[in-house]
């Protein structure tokens, strides 16, 4: 009888942050691949002496660092899964209690309540900022692999012995690089676009395994006082997660640009155009058209503080963006602010006949970057309701949007 055949996949390199769903996501990447094809090494001491090995697997999972990259095949794909750093220290915590393979305080911490782990040095030493550390591991495999040749016997050696301090911008830079990222709080998202990109199966339902029944929220119970302290530790990880869900939410943004271009839904103008704010608008954050007595449309935005602008531009062009607007709140226009593909853009404000005017140059350089994208997010500082003949939360009430295109 014959058997099912299954092609072979794209290699991929997982790096399994402690507590972030690694190990379902372990279970399902093996389902994906061959067996001969996956690496049985999952931590550093298991590669010792194999390291050029690596080469020979087309999946590569385990408590590796970023500096696992320059072992594996050229043409790997990367993927890293980040957490919500408080809940995945206090869940690290409590799984440290009950694991004595866990990490080497286990003996430290087995008669310790969360609260008093949390305020013993020794313990929290091995939970400081640790995705940022995984990220910005930089040591040579040749490094590595001789700081565990050299330990004496019965000595705990970590691939991160010998790693600086890690630093923010070198951990964001490296997640920008990592082609699959995502976050254990919505794991369906990123398994989704590995099953599309890399010819996985998608799953029916993807299962949570070496988690807690008990604890669906592993920060419960615990005082303003603990989580302080767990901040504390997790300074430089609680501002890469945003960074991750900025990337993750852009990367989004860029594909359903690329779709809707790619079918034709949107198309580049080829030079200066004003959006009709009687017809669709490209963004979020915008209340249907109104119409004045001569026929002309305007739109208020709302009922969120923010609104945005979507479009894709040339690649080969700057544009002059120009708003004109109302705006009704009686702090005014000084609150507002812009970001353009979410970078802080200097704007131009002044009044005009019927409200406000509001200018600023989108640059070539960055729509290069892009591939020519464009999402225009505006903070209004707060919405408010005008009274009881209108009790929506309204932002301003926009009269126009042009884009004129500046050639280069």
């Amino acid at each position: 009888m014959d058997h099912f055949q299954a092609g072979t996949r794209i290699p991929l390199f997982f790096m399994h942050i402690p507590k972030t769903a690694g190990m379902s996501m372990r279970m399902y990447l093996g389902e994906q691949y061959h067996p001969r094809d996956i690496c049985p090494a999952e931590s550093w001491r298991e590669i010792v002496g194999h390291e050029q090995d690596v080469r020979s697997f087309r999946l590569v999972r385990g408590h590796f660092r970023y500096n696992m990259r320059a072992l594996v095949p050229e043409d790997s794909r990367m993927l890293v899964v980040l957490r919500e750093p408080l809940a995945r220290t206090v869940s690290a915590l409590r799984h440290l209690k009950g694991d004595p393979n866990f990490q080497p305080t286990w003996a430290i911490a087995r008669d310790l309540s969360v609260a008093e782990m949390i305020r013993h040095p020794d313990i929290m030493a091995f939970q400081r900022d640790i995705q940022a550390r995984f990220l910005c591991a930089s040591n040579s495999p040749e490094a590595v692999a001789a700081r565990f040749q050299q330990a004496e016997p019965g000595e705990e050696v970590d691939a991160g012995d010998l790693e600086p301090p890690p630093e923010l911008q070198l951990a964001a830079d490296r997640l920008e690089t990592i082609e699959f990222v995502g976050l254990t709080e919505n794991l369906d998202a990123v398994v989704s676009a590995m099953a599309r990109e890399m010819n996985y199966h998608p799953p029916a339902y993807f299962p949570l395994i070496n988690e807690n029944p008990d604890r669906a929220d592993p920060l419960r119970g615990l005082t303003g006082e603990d989580l302080e302290l767990v901040r504390e530790y997790n300074a430089i990880d609680l501002q890469l997660y945003e960074c991750a869900r900025k990337l993750i939410d852009w990367r989004e943004f860029v594909r359903s640009m690329q779709r809707m271009v790619r079918r034709g839904v949107y198309q580049v103008p080829p030079e200066s155009f004003e959006i009709p704010l009687s017809d669709i608008i490209p963004g979020s954050g915008w209340y249907t058209a109104e119409r004045g007595a001569d026929g002309g449309a305007w739109r208020w935005t709302g009922p969120d503080r923010h609104f945005t602008i979507e479009v894709p531009l040339r690649v080969d062009a700057s544009y002059r963006f120009i708003l004109t607007f109302d705006d009704p709140r009686p702090s005014g226009p000084d609150k507002l602010t812009v970001e353009m593909n979410d970078a802080p853009v200097p704007i131009e404000l002044w009044p005009e006949q019927e409200g406000y005017r509001c200018e600023f140059i989108i640059d070539q350089a960055p729509l290069a970057r892009s591939s020519g994208f464009c999402r225009i997010r505006f903070d209004t500082g707060e919405a408010i309701r005008r009274g009881p003949s209108d009790l929506r939360p309204l932002g301003v009430l926009v009269r126009r949007v042009e884009f004129i295109c500046l050639e280069t």
